[in-house]
């Protein structure tokens, strides 16, 4: 059976970034080895330092989808198949130019994609499940490689968040997101990209589940704080070239200053 809602979803976004700027074609993309790069550091960020470590362009370019943070904390970053948005703190996207400047971005780049059955009503927490339960399938370590995540659909019981600068020079990051400033939806459609990185942290990445969302309308994304999937697809790629081989933490590494749960976290 043909699910023309996601059917719909699909050829919007396809569509809507048919036309954008030159970027390597599907079958080039199928046929890279999947990679994740990031550019900046989340402890730097939490510690607030959020000068521009590259641009837009450079980040997000010619890669098939990227979260980050606009320099200056001038909101969150989406990038779908190399168009990239930021939300500021009015909750409206906006699209970036190429020779924008941003603090922290991560993008995925090639590889096979792989379906993901993900259950309705799945919440953040079941959502990682899902991924790690399609992992240790595949006979994959989710502690030993890092994802790329998208899933499109509808969802209900939405909460994005998106984040006003800081109110003085190196504010720390926790303290800016205690005003972080949410938006709820009870039904939303559109789509969720990110990705899971292993839970062992010394601060540098963000461990876990993290997601940012765009609407399929345009109007609307940010951090995912909360969410529940009503009718969806997901799709994850392997970073292929950077397996982490024999990985190892203690509880020293896991970045013991920064609360990622609290502030990057689902809510409670």
């Amino acid at each position: 059976m043909r699910d023309h809602v996601l059917e719909r979803l699909r050829a919007s976004w396809g569509q809507r970034h048919s036309g954008a700027q030159p970027r390597s074609t599907a079958v080039e993309q199928e046929e890279r080895p999947g990679e994740v790069l990031q550019t900046g550091s989340a402890g730097v960020l939490f510690h607030g330092d959020y000068s521009a470590v590259t641009t837009v362009g450079e980040e997000f370019g010619q890669s098939r989808l990227g979260i980050g943070v606009m320099h200056d904390l001038d909101g969150e970053i989406v990038s779908i198949n190399g168009t990239a948005w930021c939300i500021p703190v009015d909750g409206r996207p906006r699209e970036l130019d190429p020779d924008e400047g941003i603090a922290f971005g991560i993008a995925a780049h090639g590889g096979v994609g792989h379906v993901v059955s993900i259950a309705t009503g799945s919440s953040m927490e079941q959502i990682l499940i899902a991924v790690d339960m399609y992992l240790e399938s595949t006979h994959v370590n989710h502690e030993q490689v890092v994802c790329a995540i998208e899933i499109v659909g509808t969802f209900t019981d939405v909460i994005l968040r998106t984040e006003a600068p800081p109110t003085y020079e190196h504010e720390p990051l926790g303290e800016v997101l205690e005003r972080e400033t949410r938006f709820e939806f009870d039904s939303w459609d559109g789509i969720l990209v990110g990705f899971r990185f292993p839970n062992l942290t010394d601060g540098e990445i963000i461990p876990g589940l993290h997601l940012h969302a765009m609407g399929s309308d345009l109007l609307s994304g940010g951090h995912v704080r909360r969410v529940a999937t009503s009718t969806v697809a997901a799709t994850v790629w392997i970073d292929e070239l950077h397996p982490l081989v024999g990985s190892k933490g203690t509880a020293e590494s896991n970045g013991p200053d920064i609360d990622f749960d609290k502030y990057e976290g689902p809510l409670a």
